[in-house]
């Protein structure tokens, strides 16, 4: 039997975005379904990674790069741009 690998700071960073209602929206508004949970918002990071747990985010150098590219830093663009239209009332999504 191998050991299952732990998650290091990705895991960590994907589970506590995966609970955050914020990033719920991001999802919804990415994937074109709704996103109402945690679970929701993990399946949608499983998938754009390509992988069956967040713990492999931290071992898996592939999945580490999709996770990158389109998860967290869509996730902090789409921040910025949410951030913007608050500040300047425009509907920048």
């Amino acid at each position: 039997m191998t050991a299952q690998a732990k998650g290091g700071a990705l895991a960590r960073l994907a589970g506590m975005w995966c609970g955050n209602p914020e990033f719920w929206r991001f999802v919804a508004r990415r994937s074109g379904q709704p996103c109402e949970s945690a679970a929701a918002a993990r399946a949608y990071v499983l998938k754009v990674s390509g992988i069956e747990s967040r713990a492999q985010l931290d071992h898996v150098p592939a999945a580490e790069a999709k996770f990158h590219v389109g998860v967290r830093l869509a996730f902090m663009r789409w921040q910025q741009g949410a951030r913007d239209q608050h500040q300047y009332g425009g509907n920048r999504e």
